[in-house]
């Protein structure tokens, strides 16, 4: 955790502010300044969590590969995957403590990027949960 003073951080109103992305299938166009006020959220929320966990469902896995980088790079952990090319929708799962990932073959109806935050400390456990799905684009 990176967090210095999590007390001067409102995490309920932050969580309020994601809310809306919950269970969407297909996260929705967002204007720049509601992209501006997520990315400020989830950056806050990264500060907090000890780590992260992301997965995205996508229809291509140069999407997903994208994504997921500029995800990971805005959350303060840049990465670059060697992934093996792959034909087709797909699910990739990004854990940030472990470095590791996950690709397969996805054939549900949800596209768009999810975020796991986990906090181990008990002052900032609002942060705990998953949050999205989100646009591909938010961090481009």
């Amino acid at each position: 955790m990176t967090v210095t003073d999590s007390n001067s951080i409102d995490y309920k109103a932050l969580r309020k502010r994601l809310a809306p992305f919950s269970c969407l299938d297909t996260p929705p166009t967002l204007a720049e300044s509601e992209k501006v006020a997520v990315r400020e959220a989830l950056q806050a929320f990264s500060e907090a969590a000890d780590y992260e966990t992301l997965g995205v469902c996508a229809d291509t896995l140069a999407i997903a590969q994208t994504a997921t980088e500029a995800y990971v790079a805005a959350l303060g952990r840049p990465i670059q995957l060697q992934l093996e090319d792959r034909d087709g929708p797909v699910y990739l799962k990004f854990n940030t403590f472990k470095g590791a990932w996950y690709l397969d073959g996805y054939s549900g109806a949800s596209r768009g990027v999810l975020v796991s935050f986990h906090a181990s400390e008990p002052e900032v456990d609002l942060v705990n949960g998953t949050y999205g799905s989100f646009p591909f684009d938010l961090f481009d």
